[in-house]
């Protein structure tokens, strides 16, 4: 026997106050507006809770929400602070469950098919309780208040969350068949009506969601049309459109508009730093850690300097993020002063550390992350990584690729290992006194004496059926200066170079 659906609905109100907040939490508590507009004409678009009690609404001019609180908060309206917040909401929700809708920027629904199974619970409306208490928590370290309601249709659920606009943010869980009664009383307006349909309805006395759900579907549809059969549908706590899961995105970004002109790399790094900690809460939300960050500065004039750092272990520590970014940006000059900002990063799932008795103990994945991004900044990214072998049978074909796997983008595990044979980079040009066709005396750079021992020959050759054929022999020498060095002739120029030493 299959459950019924159930769904989750988690929506934060007064957003875009909400995201301002977010991006600035010392703003937190205050009244606070959100304006839009030319310089000429701004008006209120948005509000906090706090400025909302004290009478100042959405559509009001700067000057008149100003006039009803001397001390009003004003900022203007940031669409990419806004995004920032809607993808930490879908985090949030993806930690969750696996199955997510972006129904909108400031709501999502969650599908809880089977998930209350894994909350231990002796009754099932207690388990969702749980599951909606837990995502509450999640988003409450993100910096977003939500009010979230579970029901078995997502409008329903909607609805019911919204409905809980005017109390600390609470989870509420309806029994199934439920639906109907609690809706019932709510006001017709929380289904937002175009506004002739919303003085149409007034016309008719309609107030609640139950008068409108009670009123002939056919004229109804000859009256107000199809929106009016619509909202009646939502008020009935019908979907109208099936459930769309939303793909979780390959790189995760922040980015904010800077309510000030910065003119040095070192007046980035109080912004950089809050920039770097939502970014982190959020890859802690999810388990995951930044392989790489790509830094977009926006500058004045419309120019933009993109900085990318790279080539470090999974990290979500936003104060190695925010110094591997700084020490990047060391006597950097920029041409033009910087009013925004955007971070996205690469990531992938942070390594579980298990401790071995019997092993040294490994590195914490905050150390050697730094360590890694302060290697890139010396050397260059594209010389930082593991080892690996091309697709040829050269023995000196090696390269580095980042600590990740190409397929499933799992963190590559870095272990301790001794180190048997250094080679030399490039090799040395070396003389070789043969006899009886075996080295006899190595004279080269740095190092000259008789082989007391040598091991060998070692063949090898390839790519033969291309231009690039090679072949070599190879010996391992004990000299007399009590080194052990690998030995190599190139058997097409009959060349010797001292290839390796040993440690």
């Amino acid at each position: 026997m299959t459950e019924p659906p159930r769904y989750a609905c988690a929506w934060i109100p007064r957003f875009a106050a909400a995201a301002l907040v977010r991006r600035d939490p010392d703003l937190r508590g205050r009244a606070v507006a959100v304006l839009t507009g030319t310089a000429a004409l701004r008006s209120v678009a948005g509000v906090t809770t706090e400025a909302w009690t004290r009478g100042i609404r959405p559509g009001m001019s700067a000057a008149e929400a100003r006039a009803w609180a001397p001390d009003l908060v004003v900022r203007d309206r940031d669409l990419a602070t806004e995004r920032a917040a809607t993808a930490a909401l879908l985090d949030a929700a993806w930690a969750v469950s696996p199955r997510v809708e972006a129904a909108a920027p400031d709501q999502v629904c969650l599908d809880l098919a089977g998930l209350p199974h894994l909350y231990r619970a002796d009754i099932h409306a207690a388990a969702e309780t749980r599951l909606g208490e837990r995502l509450v928590s999640t988003l409450a370290v993100l910096g977003l208040p939500v009010h979230l309601a579970v029901a078995s249709t997502r409008t329903a659920a909607r609805l019911l969350a919204q409905a809980s606009s005017g109390v600390p943010p609470t989870v509420r869980v309806v029994p199934p068949g439920a639906e109907s009664r609690v809706l019932a009383p709510l006001p017709v307006t929380l289904l937002a009506p175009p506004p002739e349909v919303e003085a149409a309805l007034e016309r008719w006395g309609i107030q609640t969601v139950e008068e409108l759900a009670a009123l002939p579907r056919a004229a109804l549809l000859a009256r107000l049309g199809t929106t009016g059969v619509r909202l009646q549908s939502e008020a009935r706590g019908a979907d109208a459109c099936p459930f769309v899961a939303a793909i979780p995105p390959e790189a995760w970004g922040e980015a904010l508009t800077l309510d000030w002109e910065v003119t040095s790399v070192e007046g980035l790094a109080f912004v950089l730093h809050r920039l770097c900690e939502r970014l982190a809460a959020r890859l802690a939300v999810r388990g995951r850690g930044a392989t790489a960050l790509d830094l977009t500065c926006r500058l004045a004039g419309g120019g933009t300097h993109v900085h990318r750092r790279g080539g470090f272990a999974p990290l979500a520590d936003p104060r190695t993020l925010g110094r591997l970014l700084l020490a990047g940006l060391e006597g950097l000059t920029l041409p033009a002063p910087v009013v925004g900002l955007a971070l996205e990063a690469e990531t992938a799932p942070l390594a579980a550390l298990q401790a071995d008795l019997f092993a040294p103990p490994r590195p914490g994945p905050r150390e050697l992350g730094e360590i890694l991004g302060r290697l890139a900044a010396l050397v260059g990214p594209e010389r930082v990584g593991a080892p690996t072998l091309e697709d040829t049978h050269r023995p000196d074909a090696i390269g580095t690729a980042p600590f990740m796997e190409a397929s499933g983008r799992r963190p590559l595990h870095v272990t301790g290992a001794a180190l048997v044979r250094r080679r030399l980079v490039p090799p040395l040009p070396a003389e070789v006194e043969l006899r009886d066709g075996r080295p006899a005396a190595v004279t080269a750079p740095g190092t000259r004496g008789r082989v007391l021992a040598a091991a060998g020959p070692w063949r090898t050759a390839g790519e033969w059926w291309a231009d690039t054929a090679w072949a070599r022999e190879e010996w391992d020498v004990a000299l007399a200066d009590g080194a052990v060095y690998r030995l190599v002739q190139d058997l097409a120029t009959a060349t010797w170079t001292l290839d390796a030493v040993y440690d």
